[in-house]
């Protein structure tokens, strides 16, 4: 019970710190940015300790790692405008937590499920595959030395959307439903950022950048949640 009123504090806390920080980039206040940028994370991560009703397990541990790199990437996309080494320090850490959430989501509560036919195989992977392969082709004459980079990251975060798509089957609805729109907000995200960089400049884009990101995170992680608490 004490958890539970925990985690619905921490929930406000959280949105608030989401609302804050999206304020902080519509009126360009950088120095509020510094302070509710690095809090998103770590609020996220304990709201998602706080609300599972059930005992840690893999899933939940994987979970835990990819929140913990997604800050380290947040932090350190903070800085691309003092040396161009953070943007890669931020891919880098984003790519891993993109592993981590692959594997959280593998790591489904039930296991047992039917083989998955392979019309169905090619119909959970060709939409990925089709805007992958479109994203980089349109990016492609602007990314210069990071194409490898790029394209290593993309390849990722779609096997890690497809993980969210391979729950099906093995959790409830509610939490296959949650993970797969975070996921693909996760992707629609880093499209923005890679578009905004490499391509051509977006009116508002942290705006869109970060609303897409935090929505990302928040329903992966309450879907992940409902995974436990059905």
């Amino acid at each position: 019970m004490k958890d539970e009123k925990t985690a619905q504090i921490l929930k406000y806390v959280f949105i608030v710190i989401a609302v804050t920080e999206l304020l902080s980039h519509a009126m360009e206040w950088n120095w509020l940015n510094q302070f509710t940028k690095p809090l998103l994370m770590p609020v996220l991560l304990v709201y998602f300790r706080k609300g599972l009703k059930g005992p840690v397990n893999l899933s939940f541990i994987l979970g835990v790692f990819a929140l913990l790199f997604s800050w380290f990437g947040d932090v350190a996309l903070m800085y691309v405008h003092q040396a161009d080494w953070f943007f890669l320090l931020g891919l880098g850490a984003f790519a891993i937590a993109q592993s981590f959430y692959f594997f959280s989501f593998k790591h489904a509560r039930s296991s047992e499920g039917k083989q998955t036919p392979l019309l169905q195989h090619i119909f959970n992977i060709f939409p990925f595959a089709v805007f992958a392969i479109g994203l980089l082709y349109t990016l492609w004459p602007f990314l210069d030395g990071l194409k490898i980079p790029v394209t290593i990251y993309a390849t990722l975060i779609c096997t890690m959307a497809l993980g969210a798509v391979y729950r099906n089957g093995r959790t409830n609805t509610e939490s296959f439903n949650q993970v797969v729109f975070g996921a693909i907000l996760f992707i629609l995200s880093d499209s923005l950022i890679a578009i905004n960089k490499f391509y051509a400049p977006m009116e508002n884009a942290s705006i869109w950048i970060m609303g897409t990101y935090i929505l990302a995170q928040w329903n992966i992680v309450n879907g992940l949640q409902k995974d436990y608490n059905e």
